[in-house]
Order: structure tokens, then C-alpha cells, then sequence
């Protein structure tokens, strides 16, 4: 196989949660799915790269089966070395082209392909739709985002710029760094209205502010395509798949009442909304065409979720939840639902135990549907396992130990990614659950005051990277 692009500059992949089955179960049940338990599911990822994704999800769901495909040889071969460090025997990395994918690969319950199909050609965009329709269980989702439109034209701008600008450039390494210093220039250059300077600025700062791989195989690859919702839900009808939802699931909905009245189809509704919000990325759930779906969603149904939000208390009296959403109420009940669900984040809490904090069940329904609708907390199926206390020999995750002793970021047990300074890496790596706290802080150089050690532990503890 010949080496790609991508094999040459590699492109960077990380845990990306709204990938997660636990994710796109919660996602289907609020709309009346029954998706496959996440404890013993079927995932198949296209496009996977070296299984940054993948490998935290199997080794955190060891009863479920992955399965990752990537036309690039390399990112695969560095995958496959590092499930087999793991032990990962539910993971399977293959090097292959997504049009090969046929009856033999069996069925999935979840199938994801993040950042793919804004980017190859058309005939490689309609067989991913078929293999989605192909390898589908009868209750499956699929994940397929791209970039959209009307918010996606000004970086399309910025891109058929830098394509012009970059176009003698002799290799990949020097189109990048033309590519940055016409980004810089024209960040200087300060010659537009004001409304018109804040845009652009905002979006180089973004593109700059990206590293070198995703700058290249993002923004200066040959192919890079935008779509409306109409033109990627017509493709994906036309291989009987249906509409189910949005990753983001806030992102269906309109709290502040702009769309009030509407009367369309929930087709016309995302389209409006995407209108009004200038929307330039999509995270689209796709499931088979004869599912029935349950498109009218309910506070009665958050009795059947677990939750998740920062729930920060900010300077000026807001509380901050997922997404930098902000809530200013005088509603104590919102309030003490709120800093609960901060005490334990980055874990859930189920509704009963959110209960005592709203005051009643139908309180707190009606809070969390609304906290849901703006994106201020996340929906959940799945309870993550993880050590809450710090023992006298802690243990981080496998996984984390290893990702510490080769990178600054590691993995949750919520699949989120976690960088960290040498100081953590190298306290990640000593807790192998061999070592007394007091071995651990002389190791750090801090035997003399052992106790400057307990904030970082219960820190590691607090973000789901110790275990039992």
C-alpha cells in the first residue's frame, strides 16, 4: 500500500466523546430508540488514524468489540503497537479502504466516521453512506460530522486564500508555514470595517491556533467540502438512512423561542436553525430509514438519564456548566442541582440522586430538561466506573501510565482528554498501585512534605484516572 498524506504528516486523533456509545445510546433513547447496551456493543470507526479514539473506549468497555479501519498504514501500525502494549484483545486496527468494507466485517451497533466525509470525493462519501446503511444493526446509529453551511464560508475564504498562496510550495512542511505567515499577515493587516475585521480575526486565530496536521489535512487539503443539511440528509435517504439527531443534543433544540410557531418538518426546522446560528460544523446521527423515532421529547423522560456538568460558580454570581454555558438564576433549586453536579464532575449523577437537591421529581425534571435544551449538562446510560477515593497505594489506569510516559495528555474513564505538565505526567506514571503515598512523594522529590501530594491525587481521582 502506498504511503498517503496522512502517513507523511500525521494528523492529530484524540478521545472525542461525543463518539462515545454512551453518547450516541443516550442520544437514540431520548428520541425512542432501544440502542445496544454500551457495556456490549459493536464499534466500528472509519477513518480512525492510530486509534486515539478507539483504544480508551476498549479498554474502558473490555465486554464490547472495536473495530477501526484507516487507508493510512502508518497511524494503523502505530495503533495496533499500542493496543497490543494494552493487552487489547476486543480492538482491532486494520489498514484498508473504507470502499472494501463488505459482509465479512459483520454488524455494528455503532458506527463512527469523524472528520471524513467533508473530505474525500464523492463516490468515497456515497459508499461510507452504504456501508453505514450495509453494516448497521437493526437499532444502530452512525456518527458522520462535517463541515456546513451558511457558517462554513468564511472559512472557505480563508482556505481558497491560503490554496492560492501556498500553491508553489514545495512540500507539505513548507506549505504550512507559508500558510501561517499569510495567516499572520493578514491578521496584521487590520484593513477591513470593524464587524468584518472581529470575523475574520477570530476565524485565523482559530486556523493558527491549530496544530500543524490539522492545519494541513484540514484546511489545505485538496478536498474540503461544505454542505447544507438538506443536501447531506437527501444523500444519506438516498441509502435509506434517516435523520435521528445531534451528537450535541442542545443543538436541536431553541431555547430562546426563535423558531416559536414553526411549522415545517423537523427537516426544515435543523435547516432553519442552521440559518440562525450560521452553524459550519455538523455532528449528524444517522439511523436506518424503518426505525421508528419518537421526535416529540418530554421532562418526563429525564427520569431515565444520568447527568454530567462542571456546575462552576463564577466571580460574578453565574454558574458555569458544559460548554461554557452560563445560567444567572435566583432559583435555588436550579442552583443546588447545579453545584452537585460540579462536586462529582466529570461523572454523572443519576436522577434520583439529583432529587433531594431540586426539592421533587417534577422540579427537577422540568431543570434538567431545560438544562439539557441549552447545553448546560450532558445526557447519559452509562454509569463510568472509576475509583472516587485515593488508597494508600493508588492506582492510575493502565492506560493513563501509558499515555503519560509518551505524551502530556491522557484519558478519562469519560473519555475525555486530560493534558497534563511533567509534573502529572510523572506522577501518572509512579501510581502503578505498588507504591505508598509517602515512596511517591520521595520519588517526586517532596518526601520532606508528603502532604503537598493529597490536592494532586485527589485531583487525578476527581477526573477518572485512578483505579480500584
Amino acid at each position: 500500500m502506498s504511503l498517503t498524506d496522512y502517513d507523511l504528516v500525521p494528523y492529530p486523533t484524540a478521545p472525542h466523546q461525543q463518539t462515545h456509545p454512551d453518547r450516541l445510546a443516550a442520544a437514540g433513547k431520548l428520541f425512542g430508540m432501544r440502542p445496544a447496551p454500551v457495556t456490549q456493543c459493536r464499534v466500528l470507526e472509519i477513518g480512525c488514524g492510530d486509534g486515539g479514539n478507539l483504544i480508551p473506549m476498549a479498554y474502558g468497555l473490555p465486554d464490547s468489540r472495536f473495530v477501526g479501519v484507516d487507508l493510512a498504514a502508518v497511524p494503523i501500525a502505530a495503533g495496533q503497537k499500542a493496543a497490543a502494549d494494552l493487552e487489547l484483545r476486543n480492538l482491532e486496527l486494520r489498514a484498508g479502504d473504507l470502499r472494501a468494507i463488505d459482509d465479512g466485517w459483520g454488524e455494528f451497533d455503532y458506527i463512527v466516521a469523524h472528520g471524513l466525509y467533508s473530505w474525500v470525493p464523492e463516490d468515497v462519501r456515497e459508499r461510507l453512506l452504504a456501508v453505514c446503511r450495509e453494516r448497521l444493526a437493526p437499532a444502530g446509529i452512525a456518527f458522520v460530522s462535517y463541515n456546513a453551511y451558511p457558517g462554513g464560508y468564511v472559512r472557505q475564504m480563508l482556505r481558497e486564500m491560503m490554496l492560492h498562496e501556498t500553491r508553489l510550495a514545495a512540500s507539505a512542511r513548507e506549505k504550512i508555514a507559508q500558510a501561517r505567515a499569510f495567516l499572520d499577515r493578514l491578521r496584521q493587516a487590520r484593513n477591513l470595517s470593524p464587524p468584518w475585521q472581529e470575523v475574520r480575526e477570530q476565524e485565523i486565530q482559530l486556523l493558527l491556533a491549530r496544530d500543524d496536521g490539522a492545519l494541513y489535512h484540514d484546511e489545505l487539503a485538496g478536498l474540503n467540502q461544505r454542505f447544507y443539511f438538506h443536501e447531506f440528509l437527501a444523500a444519506a435517504r438516498s441509502h435509506r438512512l434517516e435523520y435521528m439527531g445531534e451528537a450535541d443534543l442542545h443543538e436541536m433544540f431553541d431555547p430562546k423561542g426563535l423558531l416559536a410557531g414553526f411549522a415545517g418538518t423537523v427537516d426544515d426546522f435543523e435547516q432553519r436553525l442552521d440559518f440562525l446560528k450560521s452553524r459550519r460544523f455538523r455532528q449528524t446521527l444517522l439511523c436506518r430509514a424503518e426505525t421508528p423515532l419518537r421526535r416529540r421529547t418530554s421532562p418526563e423522560q429525564m427520569a431515565e438519564f444520568l447527568f454530567s456538568a462542571p456546575g462552576r460558580r463564577l466571580e460574578d454570581g453565574q454558574i458555569e456548566g458544559a460548554r461554557g454555558v452560563c445560567i444567572r438564576t435566583a432559583n435555588e433549586a436550579a442552583i443546588a442541582v447545579a453545584i452537585a453536579l460540579g462536586d462529582v464532575y466529570p461523572l454523572p449523577l443519576t436522577f434520583e440522586e439529583l432529587v433531594p437537591y431540586a426539592g421533587g421529581s417534577g422540579v427537577l425534571a422540568r431543570l434538567l430538561y431545560e438544562m439539557m435544551t441549552t447545553g448546560f449538562i450532558d445526557l447519559h446510560v452509562y454509569d463510568f466506573p472509576c475509583e472516587e477515593s485515593v488508597t494508600e497505594r493508588p492506582r492510575a489506569s493502565r492506560l493513563a501510565r501509558y499515555q503519560a510516559a509518551r505524551s502530556g495528555d491522557v484519558t478519562s474513564v469519560r473519555h475525555i482528554d486530560m493534558p497534563l505538565d511533567e509534573i502529572g505526567r510523572r506522577l501518572v506514571g509512579l501510581l502503578d498501585g505498588t507504591r505508598t503515598q509517602k515512596q511517591i512523594a520521595a520519588a517526586l522529590g517532596i518526601g520532606g512534605a508528603p502532604e503537598l501530594l493529597t490536592p494532586s491525587l485527589e485531583w487525578l481521582a476527581s477526573r477518572g484516572l485512578l483505579e480500584g
